[in-house]
């Protein structure tokens, strides 16, 4: 009787392709859950920055309403895709688009690009300006200052 002394430590090929089908079926029903993920996260960066420039124009009117400087306003650049805060004429904040989140955001067609506030707290002009998506390009965004009572509104563009 003869002893045999084979070797049997690799796969089979069945083995392989077991394998090879399990991890393509995992992978199949993953895409669809990692699609949401990322709409959910474009989301959540779009909302995040709405509610840092919101921030950033009720700070502005509050120190108006405080009498502060009137010289006190906020630039939206389009060219840079930035927007400044100015307090008096030093520049006290620049923020860049491109730095916030993933630089997925950029500002488009507003009506005018700079805000200021009267002495009462009214902005001293209608102030709306769009914010896109570059990777999910139907979010949309308005930001708007409404006139006379200076309230932030945020609303989707469908």
């Amino acid at each position: 009787m003869a002893v045999n002394n084979r070797n049997n430590t690799g796969f089979t090929l069945v083995e392989i392709l077991l394998y090879i089908s399990f991890y393509g079926l995992v992978m199949a029903l993953l895409l669809p859950c990692a699609e949401g993920i990322i709409k959910v996260d474009n989301r959540l960066e779009m909302e995040g920055f709405c509610q840092r420039l919101s921030a950033e124009v009720t700070a502005l009117q509050q120190a108006s309403l405080w009498g502060a400087d009137l010289q006190n306003k906020l630039i939206v650049d389009l060219n840079q895709q930035c927007y400044y805060v100015y307090y008096g004429s030093k520049i006290m904040k620049k923020v860049r688009l491109q730095e916030i989140g993933q630089g997925s955001l950029y500002f488009y067609s507003p009506n005018t690009s700079i805000i200021r506030f009267s002495a009462e707290g009214a902005p001293q002009v209608y102030f709306s300006v769009l914010i896109k998506n570059r990777r999910q390009p139907q979010l949309v965004k308005k930001f708007e200052v409404q006139p006379v009572t200076g309230r932030v509104v945020v609303s989707d563009i469908k």
